[in-house]
C-alpha cells in the first residue's frame, strides 16, 4: 500500500462557477504545496489536507470583482475527482480528471 495520497498528481479541474465554468489545472503535491493555473495566472493553494481519497484545500483568486477565497473539498475515484467549492458567492460543484 502507497503512502502517498491518492489525491497527488496533476489534475485538470471544472469549476461550474456563476459566471460560466473554468477549467485549471491543479498541482497537488504529497508535501502539502500546490498551485493552481488559471487563464489569468497562477495561485497558490493553502491548507491542503489530505485524508484518505479525500482532499481538501484553500485558495484565494484575485479577479475584476475582487479577491475571492474560495474551500475546495473533493472525493478521488481512480483518476477523477468529485466535490465542491464554496465561498463568499455560494456553493457549486467540482469535478477532475488526473493527468499525470
Amino acid at each position: 500500500m502507497s503512502d502517498t495520497p491518492a489525491a497527488v498528481g496533476t489534475w485538470i479541474l471544472n469549476f461550474v462557477t456563476p459566471i460560466g465554468e473554468l477549467t485549471p489545472q491543479a498541482v497537488l503535491n504529497a508535501d502539502g504545496s500546490a498551485l493552481i493555473t488559471l487563464d489569468f495566472g497562477t495561485v497558490d493553494v493553502t491548507d491542503v489536507v489530505y485524508d484518505g481519497d479525500d482532499v481538501t484545500f484553500t485558495v484565494t483568486v484575485q479577479m475584476p470583482m475582487g479577491e475571492f477565497e474560495l474551500t475546495v473539498a473533493a472525493t478521488v475515484d481512480g483518476d477523477t475527482l468529485s466535490g465542491s467549492f464554496w465561498g463568499s458567492v455560494g456553493t457549486f460543484p467540482l469535478t477532475g480528471v488526473r493527468q499525470s
